[in-house]
């Protein structure tokens, strides 16, 4: 598997979605750790359960599949994907320079095998699945809160 979003993400670990997640929900600003120049990929949770059950019950055993996205996108342009998200003007801080000549690095996986054998696809855009994420994330938060104050 690779990269992926969705409920019970977490938001405070080494995981760029989920910490652009958490700094949205704090108000802002997103951080971008290193200079927004590698490309990762997200799939959300439900279509990887979905993967990972047809994978399960309709593949060839012992064969390989990769579960993920295909379709990249750069950590700086996901943060900028995390504001439209929060509907609100947050800054982005990008804390290193780019070093101009360096290769982008990326972690996309090749699909290809899984949505050619299989039939698998994305059934949620990245935008909506950042959406559902933030989402789920205020009720939990709402929810603790409401607990907190009946205790």
């Amino acid at each position: 598997g690779f990269a992926f979003v969705g409920p019970y993400l977490s938001l405070d670990v080494h995981f760029a979605i989920g910490n652009f997640i958490r700094d949205g929900i704090r108000g802002g600003p997103i951080r971008v750790k290193g200079d927004g120049t590698p490309y990762r990929s997200y799939l959300y949770a439900a279509d990887l359960a979905i993967w990972l059950w047809t994978i399960l019950f309709q593949g060839v055993s012992c064969r390989p599949y990769n579960v993920g996205s295909d379709k990249n996108i750069s950590i700086r342009d996901l943060a900028a994907v995390l504001t439209d998200a929060f509907g609100e003007e947050l800054d982005v801080l990008i804390e290193e320079p780019t070093i101009l000549g360096r290769p982008a690095e990326r972690y996309v996986p090749a699909t290809s095998r899984a949505i050619i054998e299989l039939r698998l696809k994305e059934n949620i855009a990245l935008s909506q699945a950042i959406r559902r994420t933030i989402d789920w994330n205020l009720q939990l938060r709402w929810r603790k809160s409401v607990l907190e104050r009946e205790i």
